[in-house]
């Protein structure tokens, strides 16, 4: 029996357990005819549902089913907790307009810098910020574009300058719905591991626009925030900090936030447990094993990024972005190297985040 949008929203959002990351309506074969749509905040809900073709496409490539995992984990070969992987570094951007602008190192600035020199891509869903503290998913197409839109997806949302929901997580997955009939062939994606786990979904139903996404650019996600003004009063108190003085956040062993005329300030993730989004704490894929490259800060120094190089293609586009000085090493690791803090790290907080998804 073929499952269909009623399914989801019983077995995911009724269950709190939607991350709104967008896959199901920038995937829906109904899409052109509205069907279901993402309201401006919570989980996708019914346009209108007569125009439902009920064919399932939205329950399948859901990250929080799981009727495609089998066939995803022998295509990449996943073996936990962390995935497969070719090898492992530490390196940053050798553009200091970049290394600046990034949270870490800038590695995934530069990455995509570097197929869009090469004409590899015609450009790349990155998400920039749009006013002080929001950011949206953007449709990159020069280094500019990039630059714009470098740092982390932790940055603040509008919702903190008068709405009444603050949320730190960003649908890119929705923009590619913007670009089904475009002339656009080739795309990079970067996403955290839910929406790339929606794309690998997709490509394996062979769902439009499948075909343009060449390349995917993985984050490591350890939690999102989603909390109302109410909330946000009670950190402000907890934590002693005004949101209104936040200039950045950045997750790496912890969760790190920059204060105007004060400096920065360290939480733990248990401190704010109560604030975390659910469908984060039902997340059991911290370091992003379906990507072709995944990035994060976690085990490098500071101003460095961690990649893990998963596919043979994240290989071939790492190693040319090396070779032609886009981005410079500190180190790098090969599978037999298991025992170096830098990967224990990241096999620490990947069981962790297993273990949170388990118990939750």
């Amino acid at each position: 029996m073929v499952k269909t949008f009623e399914d989801l929203i019983k077995d995911v959002h009724e269950k709190g357990l939607c991350g709104e990351c967008g896959g199901c309506v920038s995937f829906c074969s109904a899409g052109d005819i509205g069907a279901i749509m993402m309201p401006e905040s919570g989980p996708p809900i019914y346009k209108d549902k007569e125009n439902c073709k009920e064919c399932g496409f939205c329950y399948y490539v859901c990250p929080q089913t799981h009727v495609l995992n089998d066939l995803l984990n022998d295509k990449f070969e996943y073996t936990p907790p962390i995935g497969n992987w070719r090898f492992i570094t530490s390196s940053s951007a050798t553009s200091k307009e970049i290394a600046k602008k990034a949270t870490d190192g800038g590695v995934v600035t530069s990455v995509l810098n570097y197929l869009l020199d090469s004409s590899l891509i015609d450009g790349a869903i990155v998400c920039k910020k749009q006013g002080p503290f929001n950011r949206v998913p953007f449709l990159a197409t020069s280094k500019e574009d990039l630059i714009q839109a470098a740092g982390s997806y932790y940055d603040l949302s509008k919702q903190v300058i008068g709405l009444e929901k603050y949320n730190t997580f960003i649908p890119t997955n929705t923009k590619l719905k913007d670009l089904i009939d475009s002339d656009l062939l080739n795309i990079a994606i970067v996403g955290t591991p839910c929406q790339i786990h929606s794309i690998r979904k997709m490509q394996q139903l062979s769902i439009i626009p499948a075909h343009i996404v060449k390349y995917t650019l993985g984050l490591f996600c350890n939690l999102n925030f989603s909390f109302n003004d109410e909330d946000r009063k009670k950190m402000e108190e907890k934590f002693n900090f005004k949101f209104n003085k936040l200039e950045k956040m950045n997750i790496r062993d912890d969760i790190i936030i920059s204060i105007k005329d004060i400096g920065q300030k360290h939480f733990s993730f248990s401190e704010v447990d109560e604030f975390v989004r659910p469908a984060c704490k039902a997340c059991s894929d911290f370091s992003n094993v379906y990507a072709d490259l995944s990035f994060g800060g976690l085990g490098s120094q500071e101003n460095n990024t961690t990649t893990i190089i998963r596919t043979e293609i994240g290989a071939e586009i790492y190693n040319e972005a090396l070779k032609k000085g886009y981005i410079k090493e500190t180190y790098r690791f090969a599978p037999l190297d298991v025992n170096d803090n830098l990967i224990k790290k990241i096999i620490t907080f990947s069981q962790q985040k297993m273990e949170r998804a388990k118990n939750f």
